[in-house]
């Protein structure tokens, strides 16, 4: 399993692609949110579309909680779509969304990227 990603800013949102093995856990969470706080403060933009395929998570609700509160509190005011194109919410997700949503940030996952890009407010030409 991976914890590589990229992060791109293309002038509206911040694009995050994960690897095609990427794996969620609390070492790759924290890795992921350290640099895109830095992003985030770098582009000055709170707008963040995250993207690929199925992916593995390895994180219990107590790694949930610890995950919502640290990108909230990295990020107060983001806005994030995760669209991930396998997946389905599942009660671990809405476990994390509610703790980051009730600490300041608003997280939605989605499995249409045009979905997730007008959740965002993000017009593609």
């Amino acid at each position: 399993m991976s914890s590589d990603f990229s992060l791109q800013f293309n002038g509206q949102y911040i694009h995050v692609i994960h690897a095609p093995d990427y794996e969620i856990s609390p070492e790759s969470n924290e890795r992921l949110f350290t640099a895109l706080a830095k992003a985030c403060k770098e582009f000055q933009c709170l707008k963040v579309l995250a993207e690929g395929p199925k992916q593995t998570r390895r994180m219990t609700s107590l790694d949930a909680y610890q995950s919502g509160d640290t990108v909230a509190s990295k990020m107060p005011g983001l806005k994030m779509a995760v669209c991930i194109y396998e997946y389905t919410p599942d009660e671990t997700t809405r476990f994390f969304k509610n703790v980051a949503y009730n600490r300041g940030a608003t997280i939605e996952f989605f499995n249409d990227k045009k979905k997730a890009l007008k959740w965002l407010g993000i017009v593609e030409d």
